[in-house]
């Protein structure tokens, strides 16, 4: 209760608590399990780091080291390394999961504001080489930064002209609904999971269509060179990420965590980072789920060779593995310490939704049933969020035609299903399903820090092609069947009347219709959000 109270209170209260003035960042925010860790390249293996990061062994958030913090988690089996010596080392066969921990922030784009890239579209080392975001890290909960100036929470976008620098905000992922966050700790993987025979669950083996089924004594883990779990819907990725502040047998950590579905907020405080002085731009896990196999997607996989987005078909944690020289392209610092898997892979759900009341909503946001017992994150009788799971959330409003249901086409007026008919194959439905994605992109323009509307007006939106098919990728500039770019190529697409949930990251494949190199950390698309074997999740932790 006293340990509830106090995080409760400095998260309530706005305070300078928890900055490190010699570090010169907020320190990462523990509790009881979690155990710092550092990796010795000597004996390749993960050690106990020192709470006060003593010698910078833990962490150093600078411009040349770039050293996120990491921790572990083990189960109450292995209660003993929760409390182990410094340099204790933490078998990687006892951890449960990893988390990376990102401070509280300012950020200013600085080249390349609302701009796809420049004239010609430039080569995948140069865009990652080129540091487009400035970060000031801030103290405690505050919005005083280092350098001591006070920062806003948002600025009037119509009052900057496009191409240029915008002013710098406090990033939106650091407000968890009414507290203040000194950071949040983020899933350094993909989920992954087992069952009693020890088979990864939501894995098509050998590319069958029926996917391994979680048991009871399935939960979440966060690891490296495992398979991912996909074939499984965003009311269920939510079920399982906020299941894991319940399961302390697991984890060893207090009540005061709070674990949720990464939301798209905080999807974009990691991508803005990456493309900071701070971090790096990460490369593709080229080990991705493509059209032929469905299966064997394996965590903090690097790309097939540097700046390659050819796709591989075998797995070798020596050659590709996270701790291999090819794995470290595919971290958000170049090295070891970063965050996997946000660029190629699979896709992944973030906790984001756009709000017209698509019975979609209520039929793949809500849980699976557990224990006789349906989690409803989205009532479905009006299939609009429940007020209870708001700042678990992220919602974009869309426009009143199409919330309503009700969509006006010259004298006739259409359902959502109506209007996006194959048959609905007129100028004028083209027309109106062009209006429509124009509205929602223009309100995704008012959230800041989501890493999709502040770094491109070149987007997509899922319509008719040429009247001939339904559900490819179409510029809002043109009719051609293209994806909208943001920087280092990434597609942006916004959400149809049909489709409301967002997927990020990307997933490789060799079908460009379908994504083919599409990948990367700003990547952002639109979907139902049903099972899916191209789909995976990642948690995160908020206190």
């Amino acid at each position: 209760i006293l340990d509830n109270l106090d995080n409760y209170m400095s998260t309530v209260l706005v305070s300078e608590e928890g900055y490190n003035e010699e570090a010169k960042v907020n320190e990462p925010k523990l509790t009881a399990g979690m155990i710092p860790v550092y990796y010795d390249n000597a004996d390749s293996k993960w050690k106990v780091a020192p709470k006060d990061n003593a010698e910078n062994k833990w962490y150093s958030y600078t411009s040349d080291k770039k050293q996120w913090a990491n921790i572990v988690t083990v189960s109450d089996e292995n209660a003993e390394l929760r409390t182990a010596e410094v340099d204790t080392e933490i078998p990687m066969n006892k951890i449960t999961t990893f988390f990376v921990w990102i401070p509280r922030y300012a950020y200013s784009i600085n080249a390349g504001y609302y701009k796809t890239s420049d004239e010609e579209t430039p080569s995948q080392t140069n865009a990652k080489a080129e540091k487009r975001i400035d970060i000031t890290f801030i103290k405690g909960n505050t919005n005083v930064g280092i350098d001591g100036k006070v920062y806003p929470r948002d600025y009037d976008e119509t009052k900057i002209a496009k191409e240029q620098a915008t002013p710098k905000i406090v990033h939106p992922a650091f407000t968890f609904g009414d507290e203040e966050l000194t950071g949040i700790w983020v899933a350094k993987f993909e989920a992954s999971g087992t069952t009693k025979d020890n088979k990864a669950v939501g894995n098509r083996e050998g590319g069958t269509a029926a996917p391994t089924v979680p048991d009871d004594t399935t939960y979440v883990k966060i690891l490296p060179s495992v398979i991912s779990w996909r074939d499984i819907a965003i009311g269920e990725c939510q079920y399982q990420s906020m299941s894991m502040a319940n399961n302390r047998s697991a984890y060893g950590w207090s009540s005061i965590v709070d674990s949720h579905l990464i939301k798209n907020n905080e999807w974009g405080a990691v991508a803005y980072l990456c493309y900071s002085q701070y971090g790096i731009v990460p490369q593709m896990n080229g080990n991705g789920v493509n059209q032929s196999n469905m299966h064997d997607c394996y965590t903090g996989s690097g790309p097939s060779a540097a700046d390659s987005v050819e796709l591989y078909e075998s797995f070798s944690e020596e050659t590709n593995g996270y701790a291999s020289n090819l794995g470290k392209l595919a971290s958000t610092t170049g090295n070891i310490y970063g965050i996997y898997d946000m660029s190629g892979g699979a896709w992944e759900r973030v906790s984001a939704f756009y709000n017209n009341g698509n019975a979609n909503l209520s039929q793949n946001g809500n849980s699976k049933e557990h224990n006789g017992t349906v989690v409803q994150y989205f009532d479905t009788n009006t299939n609009s969020l429940n007020l209870a799971y708001t700042k678990y959330w992220d919602s974009y409003e869309v426009s009143s035609e199409e919330k309503n249901n009700s969509i006006t086409v010259n004298e006739d007026t259409l359902t959502r299903e109506q209007l996006w008919n194959k048959d609905a194959n007129t100028e004028a439905h083209e027309q109106k399903r062009y209006e429509l994605a124009k509205e929602t992109w223009n309100n995704l323009a008012k959230k800041k820090g989501i890493g999709m509307n502040e770094v491109t007006d070149n987007y997509a939106y899922r319509g008719l092609i040429k009247q001939t098919s339904i559900g490819l990728k179409v510029k809002m500039s043109d009719t051609s069947a293209s994806w909208g770019e943001a920087w280092s190529t990434d597609g942006v697409s916004v959400g149809s009347v049909n489709l409301n949930f967002i997927i990020r990251g990307g997933h490789n494949t060799d079908s460009l219709e379908v994504g083919g190199e599409r990948t990367g950390v700003l990547d952002s698309f639109i979907t139902e959000a049903k099972d899916a074997a191209t789909t995976s999740f990642r948690p995160v932790l908020a206190f």
